[in-house]
Order: C-alpha cells, then sequence, then structure tokens
C-alpha cells in the first residue's frame, strides 16, 4: 500500500474541517479491531487534536458505551482516524448510523480495509488521511468535559473519553 508519513500538523486543519457540520464535513470514519480479529469503523462527529502527550499529537474521541465500537476500544485500546472524501459520503453516513455488532461495515460501505503501520486496526484505502492513535487514557464518566446536555444522561449511557497518542500520520 503506498503511504507517505507527513507530519501530524500537515493534516489537522483537514480533521477539523471533516468533524466540523459548519464547515461541511460529515465526520471522520474511526477504525478499531476486536481480540477476535474483527474489525469495525464507525463515523465520530467531532474530536479533539493538538500536542500535549510528551509533545507528541494527541487525538481524543468520545465513544458511548451502547457502541460496539466501545467494546473494541477497550479491548485493544488501538484506533485509526481516516478522513474521507465527499466520494464516500454514503458510507460515512451508513457507518454513523449503524452497529458493528449488526453488519461487517466494511462489506457493507464497499470500504477497504488495509494495513497499518503501527497499529492492529485497519485503515481505510479510500480515504487519503489516517491517523494511528494508541489509548493511553480512558476517562469514564462523571466527567465535565462534554456538554450539559450530556450531563444530564445516567452514568452508564455517558461517552467514555480516549485520549490517545498519535504514532504515525500518513497520506495516501
Amino acid at each position: 500500500m503506498l503511504r507517505q508519513e507527513v507530519d501530524f500538523a500537515e493534516i489537522i486543519e483537514a480533521l477539523y474541517r471533516q468533524t466540523n457540520s459548519d464547515l461541511g464535513g460529515h465526520g471522520v470514519l474511526l477504525t478499531s479491531i476486536g481480540t477476535d480479529g474483527r474489525p469495525n469503523v464507525m463515523t465520530i462527529g467531532w474530536g479533539l487534536y493538538g500536542w500535549f502527550y510528551h509533545q507528541h499529537p494527541v487525538a481524543v474521541a468520545a465513544v458511548r458505551p451502547a457502541c460496539h465500537t466501545h467494546k473494541l476500544l477497550d479491548e485493544v485500546g488501538e484506533f485509526v482516524l481516516c478522513v474521507p472524501t465527499d466520494g464516500i459520503a454514503d458510507a460515512v453516513a451508513f457507518c454513523g448510523s449503524e452497529s458493528g455488532r449488526d453488519y461487517d461495515k466494511f462489506k457493507e460501505t464497499g470500504l477497504t480495509p488495509v494495513a497499518s503501520a503501527l497499529v492492529k486496526p485497519p485503515s481505510i484505502a479510500e480515504c487519503p488521511i489516517r491517523v494511528e492513535c494508541r489509548i493511553y487514557h480512558r476517562q469514564r464518566p462523571p466527567h465535565y468535559i462534554l456538554t450539559p446536555e450530556h450531563r444530564e444522561m445516567p452514568l452508564e449511557q455517558q461517552h467514555t473519553i480516549y485520549f490517545a497518542e498519535v504514532l504515525g500520520t500518513y497520506r495516501a
């Protein structure tokens, strides 16, 4: 697979734009994998990105316990953020509305899983930007990071916030 490593600073704007619906973004695809080796992909609608972990880039994602991805992130502790193009908008929508417990989302959407360089979850061939991450901290509720509406939900329904070190950033 053709992949060029790039500096995280070169792609942070693309991540930001894709997770900001006010800027026309439709979400970023987050891939994960379970200990059984079965990969999954979900759409995340927001994230935080920056330089915080020993001067390394960090990616932060929030996932509800009801999501299949939550279990996989807890099992393997790694994920890949894949920035989609407009050409796969239908796949992004499907991955944000259906569960990996019920569907093989790669098969259903025609997305192509490809081996990542440094983590177990696959990258997505159709996504030109890929960010490989390893979780270093999980912040479970109660917490005060999310909106008041999220904090009003029962604790067992509130998002877990995953802080991850960016291990590699690539353009395909």
